[in-house]
C-alpha cells in the first residue's frame, strides 16, 4: 500500500516520500520534520487518531495536512466526501486546495505536566470517553465499525455514568454559565458517522464557535432517549440534551473520586478537569472547492 500510495503521488509529478510510524506519537514527530525540510504537506495515512497526532505539528505552519483513509472510522476523511479507497483519495486531494481552518484547543493534565493539545473532530467527556478508554485497554476497535458501534451502544445503555461540572461561555458572552452533565461532546464536523451520525449536528470545521452538546442527568434515562431520539431526528423534543454554541467550557468532576474520562479526536487522554476553547491558530487542510 505504502509503495502504491507514493508511485501514485510521483506518476501525478509530486515528490514524495513515505515514513512508517513504530509507536504511538511518532506520527507527531515524523510530521515536526516533515514541516522543518520545507514539505509543502504532510498526508496522514490512518484513521482520525494519525490525523490528531499529524496536525499537532502542523497548527500554525505553512504545511497543508491531507489525509489517507485507512481508519475505522475515518469520520473526518467521511466529511470531507472522500474517497474510501486510499489511493484514489490522495488522487481527489491533489486537486484540492490547502485552506486555514479553525481548531480546538484542550488543556488538561497528565501526571504531573499541564498538557495543551489540538483537535479537528470532537471532544467529550464521559460515556465517549468511557468508550475510547475502553478501547484502549481491550484492542476492539480493530474488529471493525459494527463491533465498535455494538460495543458503544452497549456501553452507553449499561454502565452507570456520575455527573459532573461543565462550565461555559456563549459566543460574545464573558459571562459563565455552569451546569450539571453526564456526558459532553464538542464536534468540528457535521456527521460523526453510523450509529452517531445525528448526535450532534450543525457545524463546520470552518466555524469560529463551538458546538456544544450536554446530556442532563440521570444517565439511567438521558442517555437512552440521546441515542433514541437522536436516531429519530428528534433531539429536539429531549428535555435531556442541550446544544449551545460557546467560545470555551470547562469540566470537572463533582466529587474527587469521580473517574471521568475524557477524550480528543477518538484519542483518551486521561481524566477531567478539561478546559476547551478555539485555538489562537489554524492549521492548513486540503479541502475540495465546495467546502471552502
Amino acid at each position: 500500500m505504502v509503495c502504491a500510495l507514493v508511485q501514485s503521488l510521483e506518476q501525478s509529478g509530486v515528490q514524495a516520500s513515505a515514513v512508517l510510524t513504530t509507536a504511538p506519537g511518532e506520527a507527531q514527530s515524523i510530521a515536526a520534520q516533515a514541516v522543518a525540510d520545507g514539505s509543502d504537506a504532510v498526508f496522514a495515512c490512518g484513521g482520525d487518531g494519525t490525523i490528531h497526532e499529524v496536525m499537532q505539528s502542523l497548527v500554525g505552519t505553512e504545511t497543508a495536512l491531507g489525509i489517507v483513509p485507512l481508519g475505522t472510522a475515518n469520520t473526518l476523511a467521511r466529511n470531507l466526501k472522500l474517497s474510501l479507497d486510499p489511493v484514489t483519495a490522495l488522487q481527489q486531494q491533489l486537486s484540492f486546495q490547502p485552506h486555514p481552518i479553525s481548531v480546538g484547543e484542550a488543556r488538561y493534565v497528565a501526571g504531573d505536566l499541564e498538557v495543551t493539545k489540538r483537535f479537528i473532530v470532537m471532544a467529550g467527556a464521559g460515556p465517549d470517553g468511557a468508550l475510547v478508554y475502553r478501547l484502549l485497554a481491550g484492542k476492539s476497535s480493530k474488529l471493525g465499525r459494527s463491533i465498535y458501534y455494538a460495543h458503544s451502544l452497549r456501553l452507553f445503555l449499561t454502565q452507570r455514568f456520575p455527573a459532573f461540572r461543565v462550565e461555559y461561555r456563549r459566543s460574545g458572552s464573558s459571562e459563565w454559565v455552569e451546569q450539571r452533565t453526564v456526558g459532553v461532546m464538542c464536534s468540528r464536523v457535521s456527521n460523526l458517522g453510523g450509529v452517531f451520525n445525528r448526535l450532534v449536528s450543525g457545524t463546520h470545521t470552518s466555524e469560529s464557535e463551538l458546538l456544544l452538546v450536554f446530556v442532563k442527568p440521570p444517565a439511567a434515562i438521558a442517555l437512552p432517549a440521546w441515542f433514541a431520539l437522536s436516531r429519530a431526528a428528534l433531539n429536539e423534543r429531549n428535555p435531556w440534551l442541550e446544544t449551545v454554541r460557546v467560545s470555551e467550557f470547562r469540566c470537572s468532576p463533582l466529587e474527587p473520586n469521580h473517574r471521568i474520562h475524557a477524550e480528543l479526536d477518538g484519542e483518551w487522554i486521561g481524566r477531567l478537569p478539561i478546559s476547551v476553547r478555539l485555538s489562537p491558530q489554524a492549521v492548513s487542510l486540503l479541502m475540495p472547492a465546495s467546502k471552502l
